[in-house]
């Protein structure tokens, strides 16, 4: 049975990996600001639920984050995620070059000291280097 916490739409697969202790996000296409926003906190929510510290995001897929997104990106939802406990993401690198923009430039302004961000080109170094992540 399925987790409740747990969502597969045409846009993004979220749920928590027991093998990996992490929070796993995989995203498809274009996500609207209710799709991105609705997903991103469903990762909040099971990485408190399963108190772990990791995040596993696919985001290779992903067309692009807008950029009233990732200004609640960084002014609100990453705040709140690191007070409860986000510690470390670890990202397939996106496809799309206005993603990868996107996705730069938000973790640009992340305070590295309390998330750690980490690009990668496949999943198995990425699932290799959260391994490492206590």
């Amino acid at each position: 049975m399925s987790n409740p916490m747990e969502a597969n739409t045409k846009t993004y697969n979220i749920y928590f990996d027991e093998q990996q202790d992490a929070v796993v996000m995989e995203w498809y296409g274009y996500a609207t600001t209710a799709q991105f926003r609705e997903g991103t906190e469903l990762m909040l929510n099971l990485l408190i639920q399963n108190r772990t510290a990791k995040v596993l995001a696919d985001i290779k897929d992903m067309i692009m984050i807008g950029k009233e997104d990732q200004e609640w990106m960084n002014n609100d939802f990453l705040p709140r995620a690191i007070k409860f406990g986000f510690k470390a993401i670890a990202m397939i690198k996106p496809d799309h070059y206005f993603n990868k923009v996107a996705v730069e430039s938000v973790s640009y302004k992340v305070d590295k000291e309390k998330l750690t961000i980490n690009f990668f080109d496949g999943l198995e170094d990425a699932k290799e280097w959260l391994s490492t992540i206590k």
